[in-house]
């Protein structure tokens, strides 16, 4: 050997040395930790967080929310063939561009058909999948496998996760979180090292670009990974500040092409805070505030938030806006004093929540929002239980025993919120049920409404769609309109149609949603005896949306090829 390579193995054994040392990178064998401890450990936590969640491969679809227009009545996922996959690159879908969250619906389309338990084993599975991953995300942050084992842990029945894992058209942010995950994963292997090793950067980088394919919500991430470069883990060196700003461009590249895409084709809130500088700041704000009482357990969850109301005080604004600067200069704080594990957890909760933040979203706040940011707060607790633990007197064991005492107390408040809150889910009438009990929001009464519609309860489902259309709205007057259609009360029917389309034409109105307008007007038109304005409108119908089952048929009808269908 000569002297020069005796040195580099030297050096190389030295900083080895080093970042193996507390808060450090350190792998499996610098720590003492087996492989088979280790998957052990991730045996353990799937099996927390799939036995935690397994009450939803009984629910049903969501047969009043979305569902039905990303699975039960989607074409577009009936196989995993090449006309599908084609579809769902080449052009958005329900006011998104995320294909790989359609691919993910043909797989299951594939294996179990429509049957709603086959598509939610999957999403139970990748729950299961992402708290593994979590594990091994944080072990490798930290060199601590008890950090990794409890965090994931926490994380694996967080109840902010219901609402993703329990409803099939949220699997976005299940898929997304789990490239986002490996895409962590594979950054910290590949600046494990002085020089940057490529392979693992590259899949960091084709993690991400499938992420943001799943859901663009992780866009914000290459600012976590900055923070990982100028707050190194221990032992590790700070990257010159060229190679740490070059190393985000292809990250900032994709990011910037897909929110673009996704910009041009979502629908924007139009509640007038969203057109208010100051009441937009206020009432995100307060969305920060509710995100923190979620994190911690201390507040309950439900499935549709109300837009709050402010009036003209001005401790109140100065509160809510205080929401917006709470998380910033926590971080500020944490890195003056040298607090590493709450540096880099924090920043991990505001940067996934930024695009939640900044993005007019037409709802304001939401349980999914907190999906992959509720890993910072379950990796604080573990961090500071571990921390509060190790500075008892007393032997290892007793500390250990210690620790496993303050892991329960977080651990069991978090699982009992997350067994209450799963049956809400089970199917569209149990979770409206449960949501119109809290919530003056009028998408909640549109949604029961359509249950009762569903039942042929119209009475029931009239009341409710009156009660909300006093926020003028496009969906309580169709929904109206079909009530008085079903009852044969034709009058009003086409007043109601007639009010929705008013209401549309000052509105961006989606594809798939003018084409269900259209198709019940057509409806409408056919039973008043104006066959050619039914044709018109069926034939709009099918240039909005091609596969459009029920045009297609009354169509066929119009044209004497087949005998009318039966109801609406």
């Amino acid at each position: 050997m000569t002297a020069s390579r005796a040195l580099r193995r030297s050096r190389e054994k030295s900083a080895g040395r080093k970042q193996g040392g507390r808060g450090g990178r350190a792998p499996a064998e610098r720590t003492g930790e087996s492989l088979a401890l280790v998957l052990l450990a991730s045996a353990a936590v799937a099996a927390v967080a799939f036995f935690a969640h397994a009450s939803a491969l009984r629910f049903e679809f969501l047969t009043s929310w979305d569902d039905p227009t990303y699975v039960v009545d989607n074409p577009w996922i009936r196989g995993l063939t090449r006309e599908n996959i084609a579809f769902a690159f080449s052009r958005p879908y329900f006011m998104n561009y995320l294909p790989l969250h359609l691919v993910s619906y043909m797989v299951d389309y594939s294996l179990w058909g429509l049957s709603p338990f086959g598509f939610h084993l999957q999403s139970v599975v990748l729950h299961a999948v992402n708290a593994v991953l979590a594990l091994w995300v944080v072990r490798r942050l930290f060199g601590s496998l008890a950090i990794g084992a409890i965090t994931a842990l926490l994380y694996a029945v967080h109840p902010s996760q219901v609402e993703a894992i329990a409803w099939v058209s949220i699997r976005k942010d299940l898929l997304s979180t789990a490239f986002l995950l490996l895409t962590v994963l594979f950054y910290l292997a590949a600046t494990s090292r002085p020089k940057l090793r490529v392979v693992p950067y590259v899949a960091s980088v084709v993690c991400f670009v499938l992420g943001l394919l799943s859901k663009v919500s992780i866009a914000a991430l290459p600012a976590f990974l900055l923070v990982l470069d100028l707050l190194p883990r221990t032992g590790a060196r700070r990257r010159p500040w060229k190679e740490t700003i070059l190393s985000k461009i292809p990250f900032g590249i994709a990011a910037l092409a897909l929110v673009w895409v996704n910009n041009q084709v979502q629908v924007k809130a139009d509640a007038p805070y969203a057109h208010d500088p100051l009441r937009y700041l206020m009432v995100k704000g307060h969305a920060v505030w509710n995100y923190l009482a979620l994190l911690t357990g201390v507040k309950a969850s439900r499935p549709v938030y109300d837009t709050p109301q402010f009036s003209g005080d001005p401790l109140r604004a100065v509160l809510e806006l205080a929401g917006l600067l709470i998380l910033p200069l926590l971080f500020w704080l944490a890195v003056r004093r040298g607090w590493r594990a709450l540096s880099w957890g924090v920043a991990w909760i505001f940067i996934l929540l930024l695009p939640a933040i900044l993005f007019p979203l037409v709802t304001y706040m939401a349980d999914r929002y907190l999906y992959a940011p509720s890993l910072g707060i379950c990796w604080l607790l573990a961090a500071g239980i571990l921390a509060l633990a190790a500075r008892l007197p007393g032997s290892a064991a007793t500390r250990g025993t210690v620790a496993a005492a303050l892991t329960a107390v977080p651990l069991t408040l978090f699982t009992a919120r997350t067994l209450q809150y799963m049956p809400v889910w089970r199917n569209a009438e149990s979770l409206w049920t449960f949501a119109i009990r809290r919530s003056s929001d009028f998408r909640v009464r549109n949604n029961l409404a359509q249950v009762r519609l569903n039942q042929k309860r119209y009475d029931e489902a009239e009341r409710l769609y009156r009660e909300a259309s006093a926020i003028d709205n496009i969906v309580s007057h169709q929904g109206l309109a079909t009530v008085y259609y079903n009852q044969q009360r034709y009058e009003e029917a086409q007043r109601s149609i007639d009010r929705a389309f008013e209401v549309a034409q000052a509105k961006q109105v989606a594809p798939d949603d003018m084409a269900e307008l259209l198709f019940t007007r057509g409806a409408i038109d056919w039973v008043r005896n104006d066959r050619a304005r039914a044709i018109e409108n069926w034939e709009a119908v099918l240039r909005v949306e091609p596969g459009h089952a029920g045009a297609t048929q009354w169509l066929a009808t119009a044209r004497g090829q087949v005998p009318p269908p039966t109801g609406r």
